[in-house]
C-alpha cells in the first residue's frame, strides 16, 4: 500500500440483524475517525432486521456519504460477511459488529500497522464493556484470563502474533489467497478465516494500541446462550480443519466430565468422592479468588454476579462442545455424516 495514507480507500463490513440498540453508536465512532471521509466505506448487511435498525442506518445515510445498506435475506452471519467483503471496494477490509464500537483513531492505527509491519491482518485490543448491572460484572470477567484464556485481545497489552483476532482489519488479497467466510458456520467464522490465514503461511498481528469496545450480553442467560453456540460451533470448525484443533478448547469440557463422572461414581467409591470434592474445591477457589482480586479494583457491588459470570461462560462454552461431541457420535453411529 504505497498510496499516502489517508487516501487508503478502508472498506468496513457490519452484519446487522435487531441492532437498534447499538448500531447508531457503532456509526457515530466510525463517523468521528480521524480519516478522510472520502477514503472510508462502510457497508451494512441486515439480515431482516426486525426492528428499528434499518431505519436507524438509513436516517445516518445522509451525513455519511460512503454508507451503504445492503440486504440478506438469509440472516447467517458469514453470508454478510461475504456478501459485504465481495461488494467493498477498499484496498483493506475490516470486519466489524454492530455491537461495537472504536476509538477515533482506529481506522489510522490499523492502516499504520499494515503499512509498517509484514503482516496479513492486524487486530486490536478490544475492550468489552456492559451497559447493565449484569453486562458490567460479565465485561469484568471477560477481561481475565480466567474468564477467557489465552484470548488476547480482551486483556493484552503485549503487541504480538497471534492466531486469531476480534475485528480484523484485512490485505485484500488476503481473501484472493484463502478465500472467504464458511457460510457453514454460524458462529467461529472469523476464528476459521484465521486459521486458513496462518496455516497458509499469513501473519496476525495484535497491536494493543489499536482500541475497540465489544458491548457483551447484558444478562447472565444471554451469555450462557452466546458461549453455548460458541462451544456447538468451535466443534464444526475442528471436524473441516483438524489443524484449528486447540487444547485450550478442550478444558471445559473435559473439566464438566471429570466433575459429573467423578459425582456420579462417588455415590458409590469414596475415592471418587473425594475427587469429586478436589475438583469442585479447586474451581471454586479459583474462581472465588478472581472474583475477589477484580471486585476489590472495580467495585465490591460486583462480587455476587461475578462468579455467576466466570461459572456461565465455562460451563456454556463447555456445554456446547459436549453437545455438538454428542451429536456427532449419534450420527456416526447411525452411519450418517454429520455437518
Amino acid at each position: 500500500m504505497a498510496n499516502e495514507p489517508d487516501t487508503i480507500l478502508v472498506s468496513i463490513v457490519i452484519p446487522m440483524r435487531n441492532e437498534e440498540k447499538y448500531i447508531g453508536q457503532c456509526l457515530d465512532s466510525l463517523l468521528a475517525q480521524d480519516w478522510n471521509d472520502e477514503a472510508l466505506e462502510v457497508m451494512v448487511i441486515d439480515g431482516a432486521s426486525e426492528d428499528l435498525s434499518r431505519e436507524i442506518v438509513e436516517s445516518m445515510i445522509p451525513r455519511f456519504t460512503q454508507l451503504k445498506l445492503l440486504d440478506n435475506p438469509r440472516f447467517i452471519t458469514p453470508v454478510s460477511l461475504n456478501m459485504g467483503v465481495k461488494a467493498a471496494r477498499g484496498e483493506v477490509v475490516i470486519i466489524l459488529g454492530a455491537h461495537s464500537y472504536v476509538a477515533k483513531d482506529f481506522v489510522s492505527k490499523n492502516i499504520q500497522y499494515l503499512n509498517t509491519m509484514v503482516v496479513d491482518c492486524v487486530g486490536g485490543s478490544i475492550a468489552p464493556v456492559g451497559d447493565t448491572y449484569q453486562g458490567e460484572a460479565i465485561a469484568l470477567a471477560m477481561s481475565s484470563p480466567i474468564g477467557v484464556g489465552n484470548a488476547f485481545y480482551r486483556y493484552s497489552k503485549v503487541q504480538r502474533l497471534v492466531d486469531t483476532v476480534q475485528f480484523g482489519a484485512y490485505r485484500r488479497e488476503v481473501f484472493r489467497r484463502v478465500g472467504y467466510f464458511d457460510e457453514e458456520l454460524v458462529r467461529n467464522q472469523d476464528f476459521e478465516l484465521n486459521h486458513r490465514i496462518v496455516s497458509t503461511g499469513g501473519r496476525i498481528l495484535l497491536a494493543p494500541e489499536v482500541k475497540g469496545f465489544y458491548v457483551v450480553r447484558d444478562s447472565i442467560p444471554k451469555l450462557f446462550k452466546q458461549y453455548f453456540d460458541y462451544g456447538y460451533w468451535k466443534t464444526k470448525v475442528v471436524s473441516k480443519e483438524i489443524g484449528a484443533f486447540r487444547l485450550r478448547y478442550q478444558i471445559p469440557p473435559i473439566f464438566i466430565l471429570a466433575l459429573v463422572i467423578s459425582g456420579l461414581l462417588g455415590i458409590f467409591s469414596s475415592v471418587m468422592c473425594s475427587l469429586f470434592q478436589g475438583i469442585l474445591a479447586l474451581y471454586s477457589a479459583l474462581v472465588m479468588v478472581a472474583t475477589v482480586k477484580i471486585s476489590l479494583h472495580s467495585g465490591l457491588r460486583y462480587l455476587p454476579t461475578l462468579p455467576f459470570a466466570f461459572i456461565t461462560l465455562h460451563f456454556g462454552f463447555g456445554f456446547g462442545l459436549i453437545t455438538s461431541w454428542v451429536q456427532r457420535l449419534i450420527a456416526k453411529t447411525n452411519g450418517h455424516a454429520h455437518p
